[in-house]
């Protein structure tokens, strides 16, 4: 493989890899959120569901901790005591295929990020490049969930809406206040201020991760003597003039 063929796969492989190493981060932080049922309860006393609820605060505290098993995988938490209807255990149950789902693609992205990454490094073995790589690959996720988030600010509604409509092959999700304790125990405010703590967790574990790269090119690997083995790109100066010192001829 040529040099430069060697560079441009090395290349594509380190960002691609990183970027699955963010996705995956990613992933982290929306089921972290997305299963804590701590911060379920404690956003709806921010919202102050309970007086519409129909439950007691001690109620509303045991379906959390329900809901919030249940989406991480235990299929047995929310008992047929609870407080949901029959349409809104068909959505929960959607609810938990997707963060089922969530986990399985995880858990496979996790071998590609490794192979990608490190497979990546190895072939630029350049530490500039490499650095370079690190603060570029997440653009390939930032700007279309930055776009995205830029549409839930100008239209939390219609972003709602959209993000159920791709997640969600039925209307299950379009509840009723009047009939529906889910609803009413999960406002769009709730929603809103998780989604913007799954943005807040995932920027800094994508820094944290650039940045990480970036302080391991400048220590790791090291030769026998303690040197560097991989190369710095550097810059390529005028080339030097060159000089005749050859004996002149005589007349």
């Amino acid at each position: 493989m040529s040099a430069g063929r060697r560079r441009a796969v090395g290349t594509i492989a380190l960002i691609l890899g990183l970027a699955v190493l963010h996705f995956i981060l990613m992933l982290s932080a929306l089921h972290a959120v997305g299963t804590d049922g701590d911060l379920y309860y404690s956003e709806q006393l921010r919202a102050d569901v309970l007086p519409a609820s129909g439950l007691c605060d001690a109620a509303l505290r045991a379906l959390d901790g329900s809901m919030a098993a249940y989406l991480r995988g235990d299929a047995a938490a929310l008992t047929p005591g609870n407080p949901f209807n029959v349409r809104e255990m068909a959505h929960m149950a959607d609810c938990y295929d997707l963060f089922a789902l969530l986990r399985t693609v995880r858990a496979r992205l996790v071998p590609w990020a490794i192979v990608l990454t490190l497979g990546g490094a190895w072939l630029l073995q350049d530490r500039r490049r490499i650095r370079r790589c690190a603060w570029l690959s997440p653009l390939i996720l930032l700007l279309p969930l930055g776009a995205f988030a830029v549409y839930a600010m100008i239209d939390f509604d219609g972003a709602f809406t959209l993000f159920h409509r791709i997640l969600f092959r039925n209307d299950l999700w379009l509840l009723d206040p009047a009939t529906d304790v889910l609803i009413r125990i999960c406002p769009e405010s709730m929603f809103m201020r998780m989604g913007v703590r799954i943005a807040v967790y995932s920027l800094l574990a994508v820094i944290a991760v650039c940045a990480v790269v970036t302080i391991a090119t400048f220590i790791w690997p090291r030769g026998k003597e303690d040197k560097n083995t991989w190369k710095t790109t550097t810059r390529r100066g005028p080339a030097p003039k060159r000089y005749d010192f050859g004996k002149r001829g005589t007349r």
